[in-house]
């Protein structure tokens, strides 16, 4: 070693050697590069790569080699033989090109490494040739143990810088095969230098037909050039491709694809932005509805419907004008924004959308007619916040969607109570499950005959910071007015699942479904994977539906209802008997269950048709097998009733109110209750 120092610092100019460093280090950080890129490539794009990193590893060390070379002071006549000199160059691409192409082709297995040897290798042969080209006055003999710890060298490096950038194990390991191609260079080199030794011979002369330092530097010079200018090609080509890459994939993130609108996503970066620099100056958050745009969708397709949406979005955005914002949300929902000083402006751009959206869509020979529902909500007169303005931009436009004229409304809390309160509730939604503030109660259901526990409905409560206790009848339609009950409904569908496998008994528990919940075409896939989450078997699980949801699409209902069916999961229908087709609904899907609704126990002994309806119903459900379940059972009278009547099962405040989770828990053992049972006195 004290040889291969005494060489670098003796015999060698050092700012040959510098810039011997220099270009190896940039020569070899380009070659890993590429090389790196060349594994994640396919096809011409992955060949064109190899190549490129070949060719820029040869020339690499190969000027790496020479330009030491003419750093190199051995003080006797000496210059260099152009067909070796040639040939050196040669060989550095040839085996380059060859060591990156076996360690690219194999996404794992040793022959990464085994691209690596040859790469290190190819090194070694390429200054050895190289070397049989230098001549001098003298006679030239090597050390052999530092010519094999040479090659060594070069070859483990060589195998390091090939294992560092195909198998990283941190985002540094690519750079660190550059570091390794580096040594895998400049050791062998300056190893292999070391091994020689000069002795001077006046008798030998040097060919005048060598070539020259001056002929050698300027091919060096020309070479050193190309791997610089290769340099530069490859990191502003790599950074395009990224820069690239990076808008396009931000732009489909932030864009609707069928209709090229801002999405969603665009919305949460942009509207705080907005808000921000309004700087206290008026704002308006507009909400926007295509109508018909479900009854296009139902009859004439979803292609019909796509063509209308991106007719009229083409129309909308052709209208719009500098600082006016306007995003796809949904399906049929659309969110504009513009900053103003005179109301007139909004008056204005709310005309251009209805316009925009009331223009017939032409498909084929058929024209299509539809109208926007608008509402708008102004910063800082309706809200401090997006989620305020946003929400109460929505119920302007429920309003507007109610009227039917084809205008639009502004807010306005004075005139609107209630709209007031829904908005202040459906802010409060927004963060209850995050916050905690969503609960669940079960309420016990009985078998009539002999008072058996069959199971627990899951009932959900919620307790606002703001608001206090808030009834499931105000917060349920807010939440699925604004689509935030698809949301709440998983939550509760997940926790009832969770919280029933806890029960020391395999009881039953029943959840209520929202119609917009469970329309979604991947509901059963979301009940599979409640269950899968929790444990729970699907006997045990039963979901309520009202006849809405059949009325309003039966088609897709019922094959959403087959694929739960076919889960093991039971289906009930509740509030039976206050719809308009509850007899075929019953005959075209085989319900598990039948709720009778509470109002017809509430008016029993009062009005005959009350007594009616439930003895008709108990009665259909005998005939049909199917159990039926009387809701809002208060008094012994009615329990009385339902027991002459052989009613199958009941619930209500005369077995047990709601229960939070423990004395859920503690139910579940006893199983049958009586009158001292704490299932009747519990609130």
């Amino acid at each position: 070693m004290l040889t291969v120092l005494n060489c670098l610092t003796t015999e060698h100019d050092h700012r040959f050697v510098a810039a011997a460093l220099i270009i190896c280090a940039i020569g070899s950080l380009v070659s890993t590069r590429l090389f790196a890129r060349a594994r994640a490539a396919r096809r011409t794009k992955h060949a064109a790569l190899v190549f490129m990193a070949g060719i820029a590893g040869g020339m690499t060390i190969w000027t790496t080699h020479f330009l030491a070379m003419l750093g190199f002071v051995p003080n006797v006549e000496h210059g260099f033989e152009p067909i070796a000199t040639t040939l050196s160059l040669a060989f550095a691409m040839v085996t380059s090109l060859a060591g990156f192409m076996i360690a690219a082709n194999r996404p794992t297995g040793p022959m990464i490494e085994v691209g690596g040897l040859v790469l290190g290798t190819g090194a070694a042969l390429m200054h050895f040739t190289g070397m049989r080209g230098f001549l001098v006055a003298g006679t030239i003999a090597y050390d052999q143990t530092l010519v094999v710890s040479a090659i060594i060298a070069g070859a483990a490096l060589g195998m390091l810088t090939t294992n560092r950038v195909a198998r990283p194990n941190t985002r540094f390991c690519r750079h660190y095969g550059a570091v390794a191609f580096m040594l895998a260079i400049g050791v062998m080199h300056f190893t292999a230098m070391g091994a020689i030794e000069i002795t001077p011979d006046p008798r030998i002369t040097v060919p005048a037909e060598l070539l020259s330092d001056t002929i050698l530097a300027s091919l060096v010079v020309a070479v050193t050039v190309l791997v610089v200018v290769l340099a530069a090609i490859t990191h502003f080509a790599e950074a395009q491709s990224e820069a690239d890459t990076l808008a396009h994939f931000r732009h489909l993130a932030l864009h609707d694809p069928l209709t090229g609108l801002p999405n969603r996503a665009m919305v949460r970066d942009d509207l705080p932005r907005r808000l921000k620099e309004a700087d206290g100056l008026p704002l308006a958050i507009i909400a926007v509805d295509l109508n018909r745009f479900k009854e296009i969708n139902d009859v004439y397709g979803h292609a019909a419907g796509d063509s209308v949406l991106t007719q009229t979005t083409a129309r909308m955005i052709a209208t719009l004008e500098d600082g006016e914002f306007f995003a796809r949300i949904g399906g049929d929902e659309f969110l504009a924004a513009k900053q103003f000083t005179l109301e007139s402006e909004i008056e204005e751009f709310a005309a251009r959308i209805s316009d925009a959206f009331s223009r017939p869509s032409e498909i084929g020979k058929t024209n299509f007619a539809t109208s926007a529902s608008i509402g708008i909500a102004v910063y800082p007169r309706d809200g401090k916040s997006i989620d305020d303005l946003t929400t109460r931009a929505d119920l302007a436009m429920y309003r507007s969607k109610k009227a039917q004229n084809g205008g639009w409304c502004w807010y306005d809390a004075d005139a609107d109570e209630d709209g007031r309160r829904r908005g202040q509730i459906a802010v409060g939604l927004r963060s209850a499950i995050a916050d905690g503030a969503l609960r669940l109660v079960f309420q016990p259901q009985y078998m009539v005959k002999d008072r058996k526990l069959l199971g627990f409905e899951a009932l959900l409560r919620w307790n606002s910071g703001q608001l206090g206790d808030v009834s499931p009848a105000e917060f349920i339609p807010v939440a699925e007015q604004t689509g935030m009950i698809v949301e709440i409904g998983d939550w509760v569908l997940t926790e009832a699942c969770r919280e029933a496998a806890l029960w020391p008994e395999p009881l039953g528990v029943a959840v209520n479904v929202s119609p917009i919940q469970m329309m979604r075409p991947d509901f059963a896939d979301r009940v599979k994977e409640a269950l899968t989450q929790t444990g729970l078997a699907a006997t045990r699980l039963e979901i309520e539906i009202t006849e809405t949801t059949l009325i309003d699409n039966p088609g897709q209902a019922l094959h959403i209802l087959r694929q739960i069916k076919a889960l093991g999961v039971r289906v009930a229908m509740d509030d039976f008997g206050t719809g308009y087709s509850s007899l075929s609904t019953l005959f075209s899907f085989p319900f598990d269950k039948i709720k009778v609704d509470r109002s017809f126990l509430n008016a029993l002994g009062r009005q005959a048709q009350a007594t009616s309806v439930i003895e008709t119903v108990i009665e259909l459900g005998h005939k049909l097998s199917i159990p039926v379940l009387a809701e809002g059972v208060e008094t012994d009278f009615q329990a009385a009733f339902l027991m002459d009547r052989r009613c199958d099962e009941a619930q209500g405040f005369l077995y047990g109110r709601p229960l939070d989770t423990g004395t859920a828990r503690s139910l579940a053992r006893a199983g049958i209750v009586n009158d001292d049972d704490p299932a009747r006195l519990t609130a």
